[in-house]
């Protein structure tokens, strides 16, 4: 049993030291309170690309905590509502051209939006990158709920999480079909971050076996 776990680790460790030469974008899917920020970091340490979020975008073009800052935007960040397709494309578009990002970077928040997943995907292509590898981290509300009423965050009332929930509802089930098929990848997100973070390993090591 200890030979096999071993071997297992030592294919994720070469496959994730292949992975960290080569060219990748992943997408994170997730309801808010799945811990995705914090598996975008780790994976960020670890492939060397930029993790970006809609939503940290959408804070910093609303001057989120400065005087004058876009009280429309930031209402619409605070509210959990999704930003419109041009605002999104333009940020992301904006963020996604920067040098950090160009051998690849993992997305949470985008795409929501048959359109925006068109301009991902032409985006891609003209930046010669592969198809996104999709991790869903899977998280039953009422965990996630819970979570959120953990945090003590400014955004995380009780009204203010349930149209987070409604909204991530709203996008997921278009984002899941549009990128079913083995680039997909379903995490139980409810475990502790170790063991999801184990998961994700093993899933983009997989993913890398199939490419290749």
């Amino acid at each position: 049993m200890k030979r096999t776990m071993a071997l297992v680790a030592l294919a994720v460790w070469m496959c994730g030291a292949a992975l960290a030469d080569s060219r990748m974008v992943i997408l994170l899917i997730g309801p808010p309170g799945a811990g995705k920020s914090t598996q975008a970091r780790k994976l960020s340490r670890k492939y060397g690309i930029p993790s970006i979020s809609l939503a940290d975008l959408l804070k910093k073009d609303a001057g989120w905590g400065k005087a004058g800052s876009k009280k429309i935007a930031r209402a619409e960040v605070e509210s959990g509502e999704l930003a419109n397709d041009e605002v999104a494309d333009l940020l992301v578009r904006k963020r996604l051209l920067l040098d950090d990002a160009q051998r690849g970077f993992i997305l949470d928040g985008y795409p929501a939006t048959a359109g925006e997943a068109d301009k991902l995907d032409a985006l891609l292509k003209e930046r010669g990158l592969p198809s996104p590898a999709v991790i869903y981290l899977d998280v039953p509300d009422e965990i996630a709920r819970e979570r959120m009423q953990h945090r003590r965050r400014a955004d995380d009332k009780p009204d203010m999480i349930a149209r987070r929930l409604a909204e991530y509802h709203r996008e997921a089930g278009f984002i899941l079909e549009r990128y079913a098929g083995p680039q997909l990848h379903k995490i139980d997100g409810s475990g502790d971050e170790p063991h999801v973070w184990r998961e994700i390993e093993q899933a983009l090591a997989s993913s890398a076996r199939a490419a290749n």
